[in-house]
């Protein structure tokens, strides 16, 4: 697994959404790189804050990582098949909702957004 600044990020794989999503628990896919200023500072301002860890937790949310600093053929393609050709890029699937597109949400995140979003009854 991926340490983000003291909290334990799972690596991505489409397999390790999919083994979650069987579980019936929501996943939060941060698909990042090192060099990418708008990723670091959504990673410090938000994501590592421990109210939007906690929200994760309590929401039985899954948090993973896909680090595309040195670039990466399946990431690429997840990327692809949103839309996007980089990073940043923020997927969340709601608990319960197997099976279901994710939701893309913004490239600048914010707590309160985050914490709504995850702590949503979907």
């Amino acid at each position: 697994t991926a340490e983000v600044e003291g909290f334990e990020a799972g690596v991505w794989s489409p397999e390790a959404v999919a083994e979650a999503r069987a579980a019936g628990k929501g996943v939060f896919v941060d698909f990042t790189a090192r060099w990418c200023v708008t990723c670091q500072v959504n990673k410090r301002t938000t994501l590592s804050r421990p109210d939007v860890q906690a929200a994760m937790a309590e929401a039985n949310v899954v948090f993973l990582e896909a680090d595309w600093t040195n670039r990466d053929d399946a990431i690429a393609k997840e990327l692809a098949l949103h839309g996007r050709a980089g990073v940043p890029l923020y997927l969340f699937y709601a608990p319960g909702t197997a099976g279901e597109e994710p939701v893309i949400l913004p490239q600048v995140l914010s707590p309160a957004f985050v914490i709504e979003r995850v702590s949503a009854k979907s």
